[in-house]
């Protein structure tokens, strides 16, 4: 059963409870590690557990199930329904190639190469071989500057010579010229909490959305803090305002005083004067300035789950690369893609 802790609505934010908690479960479910069909707590239970309208849990659940992060199945209740770690399937090119590498290995063996000289050797001759073709793949993110970092550590997924371009949410959403080199990508990756908003604008690309998880520096930076450290968690997107402390709690279970904050509020300075540490979501850069240089502040920074990136990216790009290169086979879509690799689970 997925719960939620009931001190994670703050009803002294500035933001209401309906929209907290749609950011908190949104949060959850598209950066959590959530298995799929896991059950959500019924409306009324929700409501219950943390003291708010029926209506408002119900409304909240209702724009989840629109954003595809949530199913409703009548009589049972609300489940979840992305799995982040989908393995390739037993029809995918890459594993057409075990009887090879078996033969390699024992070719190896013959010849007195261990398996870890081979797989440098593979490695090394990988780096130096161009594909036949590439494939043009587009990165949607939400701020540029977080973005960038994104892409490159996606970078060593793709092909030497694939091409990796980035483009924010709102380009997409303004420019008409951005929504048609989404259509004309191979591939257009996303947040899995965006992917709904993102096929709106452009129905005809062939979108993946992966997970991403904090990143290591993060949760060391998180973990290293005094126990009797003030921190203030501050947030530039009031949706999310209700993940701060939960994510703060996640990696540094140890720390109590904690002080969420909008980053536009007109108390924050007050806020950060009374603090010792300021932790800022992705997107709120302009905090650390505001702290100014004798306060201590980092970003809280996630980054691409790997499992995601290799057990679900990495078999979409080959079998879209091998789709590419067979004669007059269009690209399939990741979409087709994954509901092979599911069918022959």
């Amino acid at each position: 059963m997925f719960t939620i802790d009931a001190s994670s609505i703050d009803r002294s934010l500035p933001v209401p409870v309906g929209k907290q908690l749609y950011g908190l479960l949104a949060y959850m479910l598209s950066f959590g590690d959530m298995p799929k069909g896991v059950k959500l707590q019924s409306v009324r239970q929700l409501a219950a557990e943390l003291d708010i309208a029926p209506m408002t849990v119900a409304e909240v659940y209702k724009q989840l199930r629109a954003e595809g992060l949530v199913e409703i199945r009548a009589g049972l209740g609300a489940f979840t329904v992305y799995e982040p770690n989908r393995q390739i399937g037993r029809g995918a090119p890459a594993n057409v190639l075990s009887a090879d590498i078996d033969s390699l290995l024992e070719k190896a063996e013959r010849l007195g190469i261990s398996p870890v000289t081979l797989a440098s050797m593979v490695q090394a001759q990988a780096r130096l071989r161009k594909p036949r073709v590439h494939l043009n793949i587009v990165f949607v993110g939400i701020f540029e500057a977080p973005a960038r970092d994104y892409v490159e550590q996606i970078r060593p997924t793709l092909a030497a010579n694939d091409v990796i371009s980035l483009v924010t949410a709102d380009q997409v959403r303004d420019s008409a010229e951005v929504r048609e080199q989404c259509r004309n990508a191979d591939l257009v990756l996303t947040f899995v909490h965006r992917e709904v908003e993102i096929r709106g604008f452009v129905p005809e690309a062939n979108i993946l959305a992966i997970r991403f998880i904090p990143s290591e520096r993060t949760r060391q930076s998180l973990a290293l803090l005094d126990p009797r450290t003030r921190v203030a968690a501050v947030t530039q997107l009031k949706d999310y305002i209700a993940i701060m402390r939960p994510s703060v709690r996640e990696f540094a279970p140890h720390i109590s005083d904690i002080t969420v904050a909008w980053s536009y509020a007109d108390d924050l300075a007050d806020i950060i004067a009374r603090c010792d540490v300021v932790i800022f979501a992705s997107g709120a850069d302009h905090v650390a300035d505001l702290a100014g240089p004798n306060k201590r502040c980092f970003e809280y920074r996630h980054s691409p789950d790997p499992g995601v990136l290799e057990n679900l990216l990495a078999p979409a790009l080959a079998e879209l690369r091998h789709n590419k290169i067979t004669d007059g086979e269009a690209p399939a879509r990741v979409s087709e893609l994954a509901s092979r690799r599911t069918k022959t689970r």
